[in-house]
């Protein structure tokens, strides 16, 4: 394949992309709702509850487990199903259950176990919605344009990143965080309003005479990512990469707040001057990836992240101190993930065919995120055993460990996204299991010349 050329300045904006473009502004609103949660949520938790750092890292495995429960069957029926009427569903029950959260802090209900009921059902619809949206893409989207329309999409989430915590941070000052959280109602309605305006899109799911059964299904994804070495490669250091910064993130807002007695406002403000990091990291992604290359750019992106992690355990001294280095170590965290993510999605959609696409991309999600609600486990357990600095360190540290296997897997040796060749279309390999999805796939290698 060709290397993809860059059109940012004349193309997204083309009459004939208007399809992207609704796509592009639904994705944008429910970002900026997720941004908003991010920090209301556990602070919900923190300022209404009085929770600690068990409750807190329960509250985020209950939105996270819904990945590793349901991410291979939702890729299964979001295959069969017409996906941006799934988006849709998805869009209107988190905003259907996300508002009961303020009803309930406002008539004196409110509890964790209710908290983690609400987060579990929103992590369900996410996981659907999530996969419905990375499938869709290359169905409104020319393959030549996918790194730029992953592009302007990772753009949307670090805007989101940047403002939504600045909106919390508005908001909590203002108000408080029950207020917040009906904002995060409001942008999945948003969302799903422009969703239904978008109208039909082209590739939906076709009737098949004979389905293959739900369980050759299941496994078809797994497979294809088994056989193919670079996904193989993605799913193990993605999926460590998660897991830590999920446990760091358990405990993050605790260490905030009870170690470095910083105000609510103050960790919405840390957390938007932080998310700046994202904003860079987008900006310069291209010429990065001109001056070293795709790998060796995803390889700078995992040994950003851990400085940051180590970074954040040295907080302390006055508030305004620590707001500083707290807001420093988060920058470098979130300018190393628009590095990973648009190269690592890109290549992932460019290597998959079409046939596969829900069903490896459930798969990979399943892997990547599913370790997102065990990180969240260890990093409230570890917290609550040691204390929030001791686990900030100790996560920090083992945020080396992802860094290292980039360092040692064939993903160092790419320089372009064409130098992964795209696998060629084969049958369904759900009728068979055990054979390889795509002819060749666990033979053929990265080509790194």
């Amino acid at each position: 394949m060709a290397l993809v050329q860059s059109r940012l300045k004349r193309w997204p904006f083309t009459p004939g992309q208007a399809k992207f473009r609704k796509l592009w502004a639904a994705e944008s609103v429910s970002q900026m709702g997720a941004q908003v949660s991010m920090v209301a949520f556990p602070l919900a938790a923190i300022l209404i509850l009085d929770v600690g750092t068990v409750q807190v890292g329960l509250l985020a495995a209950a939105e996270r487990a819904p990945y590793l429960l349901f991410g291979l069957l939702a890729g299964v029926f979001v295959e069969r199903w017409n996906h941006r009427v799934v988006m849709i569903a998805a869009d209107w029950t988190r905003a259907a259950a996300i508002v009961t959260i303020p009803i309930l802090a406002w008539t004196d209900h409110l509890s964790i176990a209710l908290m983690c009921v609400v987060v579990f059902v929103v992590g369900v619809a996410t996981v659907f919605f999530d996969i419905a949206y990375q499938s869709i893409l290359t169905s409104v989207v020319d393959q030549r344009d996918l790194i730029n329309a992953n592009r302007l999409l990772e753009s949307s989430a670090v805007v989101s990143q940047v403002s939504g915590p600045g909106i919390a941070a508005l908001i909590l000052r203002v108000l408080s965080a029950p207020y917040a959280i009906a904002v995060n109602a409001a942008t999945f309605a948003f969302s799903a309003l422009f969703l239904h305006s978008m109208g039909k899109v082209r590739a939906e799911p076709e009737e098949s005479p004979e389905p293959a059964s739900i369980r050759r299904e299941l496994l078809s994804g797994l497979v294809f990512v088994r056989k193919t070495p670079f996904l193989r490669w993605i799913a193990l250091i993605a999926g460590t990469w998660n897991l830590l910064l999920q446990a760091l993130l358990a405990v993050f807002f605790v260490f905030l707040s009870h170690e470095l007695h910083l105000s609510a406002s103050a960790i919405a403000t840390v957390v938007f001057v932080g998310a700046i990091g994202g904003v860079v990291g987008i900006a310069v992604m291209g010429r990065i990836n001109a001056w070293f290359g795709v790998g060796p750019t995803v390889c700078i992106a995992t040994g950003t992240s851990a400085v940051g992690g180590i970074m954040l355990a040295f907080a302390g001294g006055t508030p305004t101190l620590a707001a500083v280095v707290v807001g420093a170590a988060f920058f470098l965290q979130n300018a190393s993930n628009p590095l990973f993510d648009v190269n690592v999605i890109t290549i992932r959609q460019t290597i998959t065919p079409q046939h596969l696409m829900s069903r490896t991309t459930a798969a990979i999600r399943t892997i990547i995120w599913g370790a997102l609600p065990l990180g969240a486990l260890v990093g409230g357990f570890l917290g609550a055993a040691i204390g929030t600095r001791p686990s900030i360190a100790v996560l920090g540290v083992a945020l080396l460990l992802p860094a290292g296997l980039t360092l040692i897997s064939p993903i160092r040796k790419i320089q372009a996204i064409s130098d992964v060749e795209p696998e060629p279309p084969s049958t369904d390999s759900s009728t068979d299991p055990n054979a390889d999805p795509v002819p060749g796939a666990a033979e053929r290698p990265l080509n790194t010349a």
